[in-house]
């Protein structure tokens, strides 16, 4: 709920207004229990003795008007829920995916057998080349399909 200027209030806003007993009851309830209003700081900027009767009597001439909350939410339509029976069956038999199978390898400085960490590479599998890095432990990981006939890495800058 808040409390709105009787001058800049709207149709929409008129519509889902308290009733001036039930604004008067609310607000009143509101101030006793220390409970923010929306707008209650710009009622009071404008009074000139900023007590809570006069905050009252505002709302007793019309000059702020209580909103309820549902003015805030709009006049939406909600939407129907309808589902796509081609979906519906895609999810209960969902498609074969294509597998593929992770391989890994630990590239090592062949002097040292050190790993060699964020080494860039590339990786050619079953002729397509693609330039790779490894992780921070010297891992090549290559995701590649179970059927994949010839793997080849070459390190760059070593």
């Amino acid at each position: 709920m808040r409390l709105v200027n009787e001058l800049h209030l709207s149709a929409w806003e008129r519509e889902h207004a308290y009733s001036s007993e039930q604004a008067l009851d609310r607000v009143r309830q509101a101030l006793l229990d220390r409970q923010p209003i929306d707008g209650l700081d710009e009622l009071r900027g404008g009074l000139l003795i900023d007590i809570d009767s006069e905050v009252l009597e505002q709302l007793e001439r019309g000059s702020w008007w209580l909103i309820r909350a549902e003015a805030d939410y709009g006049d939406w339509p909600i939407p129907v829920r309808t589902f796509d029976q081609k979906v519906i069956e895609l999810m209960r038999n969902p498609p074969a995916q294509a597998s593929r199978s992770p391989r890994i390898f630990r590239l090592v400085d062949s002097m040292t057998a050190e790993p060699l960490v964020q080494q860039r590479y590339i990786a050619t599998v079953d002729g397509q080349a693609d330039q790779r890095r490894t992780d921070g432990e010297g891992i090549a990981h290559l995701f590649t399909p179970a059927e994949v006939r010839q793997i080849s890495m070459e390190v760059i800058g070593v």
